[in-house]
């Protein structure tokens, strides 16, 4: 039965007093509150203004350099336009389910936090997380613009995946440890960095939620059953596959099909005989062949000149 606007508003606002992870002042599920009675049921200018105002204004800073990445992308408005269009459209069916999700949040990087601070003892106890909405993303580690590492996890896009949040949760614990304590920071994904870097970044983030959260299959820690299914038979081909584009850049605005057809999801496969995002797979194969030589410790500690050597040299010996 779908709840009434009314019922959904005071939800929000009995979830908005909560004070724990990810309750900025004002917490997400407040200003989502305010956003939605604004906005539920007018037209998308007038939604997008209600956003702007309630959703982005108090959060400028992550909104600017993690959300839409300003810096980077000069199209930014353009798909953020598109981006917040497709999603209004689905909050009228999310919205009862926003405050639960938040609080399910909270809850998870509450009981993840421990756990990874046991695995990594120089980890924050409180590490910079945000709980926020964004239509293009579920969870993303980011930089703001004074230079400082931010976890920021969208509510909104983690309820539509119905995500296990006990595996993306010590997956982006790690990103975010790692970018401050060994200097990878957007995943790898960083100006001169090649594609090795991402695949060191995602495969060695994809082990330590399996370490972290035991018992899951390969397939839930790659958030893809199809990943999952890959035979280790199949190794030392999709290793040659990958060592032909190694060299290529993880942000090349002329290229930028290399990163995609190894990380990328999308609708379409991006390259013959291999399901999309075969990066997560190889790169979490990568770290277990590294792991047979180095500690953990080693591992997460390395540059990342020092990273994109190991793995140049661990593909070449897994494709021999």
């Amino acid at each position: 039965m779908k709840a009434s606007s009314r019922t959904v508003l005071g939800l929000l606002l009995l979830t908005a007093s909560v004070p724990t992870w990810g309750t900025e002042a004002p917490s997400i599920t407040r200003s989502f509150a305010a956003f939605w009675s604004a906005a539920e049921g007018k037209p998308f200018l007038q939604q997008e203004e209600a956003w702007g105002h309630d959703i982005e204004a108090p959060r400028r800073d992550i909104y600017d350099a993690v959300v839409w990445e300003k810096q980077h992308d000069p199209y930014w408005q353009a798909r953020r336009q598109i981006w917040l269009r497709a999603r209004f459209a689905r909050y009228p069916a999310l919205a009862a389910g926003i405050p639960a999700e938040v609080q399910a949040l909270q809850e998870a990087i509450a009981k993840q936090s421990i756990r990874f601070k046991a695995l990594f003892p120089a980890a924050d106890s409180h590490p910079p997380i945000v709980i926020l909405l964004a239509p293009n993303f579920d969870a993303k580690s980011g930089v703001l613009a004074d230079g400082k590492p931010v976890l920021a996890f969208a509510a909104d896009s983690l309820l539509m995946e119905h995500a296990q949040l006990d595996i993306v949760v010590p997956h982006e614990l790690f990103h975010l440890y790692h970018a401050q304590h060994a200097g990878i920071r957007n995943d790898g994904v960083i100006p001169d960095a090649e594609l090795t870097l991402p695949l060191f970044e995602e495969g060695l983030a994809t082990y330590v939620s399996g370490e972290l959260s035991p018992g899951h299959t390969d397939g839930q820690l790659l958030l893809g059953d199809e990943l999952g299914a890959l035979p280790a038979s199949r190794l030392p081909d999709i290793a040659r596959r990958f060592l032909a584009d190694a060299h290529g850049k993880a942000i090349d605005p002329a290229h930028p099909e290399l990163f995609k057809r190894w990380f990328n999801a999308a609708p379409r496969p991006y390259q013959q005989g291999l399901p999309n995002r075969s990066g997560y797979w190889l790169g979490l194969q990568v770290i277990r062949y590294l792991r047979q030589t180095h500690t953990l410790a080693q591992i997460t500690a390395w540059s990342p000149e020092q990273a994109q050597m190991q793995v140049m040299a661990a593909l070449q010996k897994l494709g021999a």
